[in-house]
């Protein structure tokens, strides 16, 4: 890129608000494809929290796009949606159901957990009227969250075999610490794990084994079994401290345009609190995001953006609908230009996980915070 396209703003699209997501699909499929060559087994799009905050039913489409053969979500109403919107393929409730979920779950063709045999009763019910539900064991070898007992997990697959209305479709489990650096927590738990594993092998039909998230994807290659399933690292953000051994591109960024400009002397205080004060004739801009939009409070006098492909700071309190730059130091700015929150503008990029350790947080929070007062825009 020349450093005449470098210092190109990024496009004001035809939305009616002042601020945006923008979303790259085709660095999405592009996250998923690299992920499923270097794991050698497709990957099973973890798309709960509105994509990660990205869009629910977009994602989901563009990750059957990319070869996933299905997505997963957390609540029975996240699946309902996409079948819905016309999402085919496997779709995996990853939550725990309640009885009065069972015929959503069955009606709309949705794969859930299930961790006792309580919790076929309502299926199998809800099943005789729609034909066989496909459902997923979940083993709990370490999280101590959610899942049957490894003691006890052949007794319950063995059950759902005998289950006329019910498919055993998957068996799984879920690490706790593939993200950190030792590795002995995620050893211990897939040991626990592996040991089913010969005998569901052996089973006919055979259900689907997974265990790998996106970390043990990357860095237990023993855990990936017949699929792996992947949230963050599909959409570009790496799931722990350790570098990805392949590339990866973030999806998202969040953009706003200037609204107000204004020319202060010294000493002035600057938003709630009047937590900063100028110590030099100042021109500050005001950003028209906030955190009743997602952008935390935390990065108060803290967070940096780009303006002009160059960094300023924010000053001041963040509010719920607005903050404040200091853009003294940077080229003219003026009303509707451009601020990159999040992603890239020319050289300058600000991660998620720059603005998570900002706000004493993890991506997985700054992502799926961006809600619905942002509308998308999709590209790719």
């Amino acid at each position: 890129m020349s450093d005449q396209n470098a210092a190109l703003p990024p496009a004001v699209p035809d939305v009616s608000r002042s601020a945006w997501v923008d979303v790259d699909l085709a660095a999405y499929r592009a996250n998923i494809r690299a992920l499923a060559a270097y794991a050698g087994v497709p990957v099973l799009a973890v798309v709960k929290a509105n994509g990660y905050g990205h869009g629910l039913v977009r994602m989901a489409r563009a990750a059957l796009e990319a070869g996933c053969p299905g997505v997963a979500v957390a609540l029975p109403e996240e699946g309902a949606e996409l079948r819905d919107a016309g999402q085919p393929g496997s779709i995996l409730v990853m939550g725990v159901p309640l009885d009065r979920h069972a015929a959503m779950l069955v009606d709309h063709y949705l794969e859930p957990v299930v961790t006792s045999p309580e919790m076929l009763l309502s299926l199998a019910e809800a099943a005789r009227r729609a034909g066989p539900a496909r459902v997923h064991v979940k083993v709990d070898t370490g999280m101590t969250r959610v899942g049957v007992e490894p003691e006890d997990a052949v007794d319950l697959c063995r059950l759902i075999y005998g289950v006329t209305e019910l498919e055993l479709a998957g068996v799984m489990t879920h690490f706790a610490c593939a993200d950190e650096e030792d590795p002995a927590p995620t050893q211990a738990q897939w040991e626990r794990f592996a040991r089913l594993v010969p005998e569901l092998r052996r089973w006919t039909p055979r259900p689907i084994l997974h265990a790998a998230n996106s970390a043990a994807a990357l860095w237990f290659p023993e855990t990936r079994l017949d699929w792996v399933r992947s949230g963050l690292l599909t959409f570009g953000v790496p799931p722990g401290p350790r570098p990805v051994p392949f590339a990866v591109a973030p999806v998202a960024s969040l953009r706003a345009q200037v609204v107000h400009v204004k020319n202060v002397g010294v000493g002035r205080a600057v938003s709630y609190g009047g937590t900063w004060k100028t110590e030099r004739p100042s021109k500050l801009a005001l950003v028209p995001v906030g955190y009743g939009d997602g952008y935390p409070l935390a990065l108060s006098n803290r967070a940096e953006v780009i303006i002009h492909g160059r960094r300023a700071p924010v000053r001041g309190r963040v509010c719920m609908d607005q903050f404040v730059v200091d853009v003294t130091d940077l080229p003219p700015v003026h009303t509707g230009d451009v601020v990159t929150l999040l992603g890239r503008h020319g050289a300058e990029e600000i991660t998620a996980q720059e603005l998570a350790e900002m706000a004493g947080t993890i991506p997985y929070e700054i992502l799926t915070g961006l809600n619905d007062r942002l509308p998308r825009v999709y590209t790719g």
